[in-house]
Order: C-alpha cells, then structure tokens, then sequence
C-alpha cells in the first residue's frame, strides 16, 4: 500500500468520525434543547454539533499522527489512545474554569467517558490496520 492512499484513508476516517460526533452531539443538544423553541434548540445543537466536529477532527488527527510517529508497541498505542485525549481535556478544563463553569467534573464526565473509550478504541483500531498492513507487506 502506497503514502498516498495511506493518507486518503487517514483522511476519511478522521471525516468520517468527524461528521458522525456533528450529528451524535449536535441532535442530543438539540433533543436536551427542545423545550426552549425551535430557535435555541437548533443553535445548541448547532453549536454543539459543530464543537464537536472541530474538536473529533484535531483529536483523531492528533492520534493518527503521535501513532504514526512512534515505534510499534503498548507505549505507542497508549500514547496515541490517551496523550491527545488528556490534553484536549486539560484545555477543556482550564476553559471550563476560566468561564465559571460550577460543576466542571459533572459537566466534563461524559465527554471524559466518551472520550477515552473512543481514543483507546480508535488506537487499537490502528494498531490492528498497522498490523494487516505489515503482514501483507511481508508477502508483496
């Protein structure tokens, strides 16, 4: 398998997971919106919908890139599965605090949940498609 089709790849899970977060997030706002009209609805949803999408994008691409620059073992995989998630939330955080967010650890557990299990999911998914790869390089 050559770089660029590689990078293709890389480029349309991280599109794809992307899109999936707008619409699994940006709906379940819009439902918890729902009973403040139409209008504050679709804006929650939008914006969250769209935070989202921006932050499943730098996070996926983040541990496609510490993954792709490590050498292959657990270091590697807990690496790319726990390192961009702990720093996206740890800014999470700091935003949360600077803005007076009273009950950050409520407000934060789901994305934290979420956000791991994903990222530890997403790495072993790469480590496996890495190790496909290397097994049919061997006989090409």
């Amino acid at each position: 398998m050559n770089k660029r089709s590689l990078a293709v790849g890389r480029v349309r899970r991280v599109v794809i997971f992307s899109a999936c977060a707008f619409l699994m997030y940006g709906g379940w706002a819009t439902f918890a919106n729902s009973s403040h009209g139409l209008y504050k609805s679709l804006l929650a949803g939008l914006t969250q919908g769209s935070l989202s999408l921006v932050s499943t994008a730098v996070l996926t691409s983040l541990m496609e890139t510490v993954f792709s620059r490590m050498s292959p073992g657990v270091t590697r995989f807990l690496a790319a599965g726990m390192g961009p998630t702990t720093a996206t939330l740890l800014l999470m955080t700091v935003v949360h605090f600077a803005t007076g967010t009273p009950e950050i650890m409520a407000t934060m557990l789901p994305s934290i949940v979420v956000g791991y299990a994903y990222s530890l999911i997403y790495a072993a998914g790469l480590t496996r498609r890495h190790r496909q790869l290397a097994d049919t390089t061997i006989f090409d």
